[in-house]
C-alpha cells in the first residue's frame, strides 16, 4: 500500500472527487514530518488535490501540500529520484517510516 492510500485509510486526507480535505489529524502529522501546511497553503497553486501517477496508475497527492509533502520526504532520505525517469524510488528507510507512520 501506498503512502497516499495510507494517508486517505487513516483519515489524515477525505476525498471528494479531485478535491482533497486533509484532516486535523493530517495536519498534525504532516508537520512531525516537517512539512509546512500552512505555507502550503498560502501558495497560489491548489492546496491538495489527487493527480494521476502515470508510473504506477493510482492517484498520489498533488498541489501545493504534495509538493511541500515530496519535499519533506527527499530531504529526510526516504525517497530519492531514479536515474533512469521522473520516477521516484522508496529507500529501505522509508519503507520502514512510511509504514511505522501510517499504521
Amino acid at each position: 500500500m501506498g503512502l497516499f492510500e495510507r494517508m486517505t485509510q487513516s483519515r489524515w486526507l477525505m476525498l471528494d472527487g479531485p478535491r482533497v480535505e486533509l484532516s486535523g489529524d493530517g495536519a498534525q502529522a504532516l508537520g512531525g514530518l516537517g512539512v509546512d501546511v500552512e505555507a502550503a497553503r498560502r501558495k497560489r497553486r491548489q492546496f491538495a488535490c489527487t493527480c494521476p501517477d502515470w508510473s504506477e496508475r493510482k492517484p498520489h497527492l498533488g498541489g501545493a501540500l504534495g509538493a511541500a509533502l515530496l519535499g519533506s520526504l527527499l530531504a529526510r532520505g526516504w525517497v530519492e529520484p531514479t536515474r533512469t525517469s521522473r520516477a521516484l524510488r522508496v529507500t529501505p528507510a522509508g519503507q520502514r517510516e512510511i509504514i511505522r507512520i501510517a499504521a
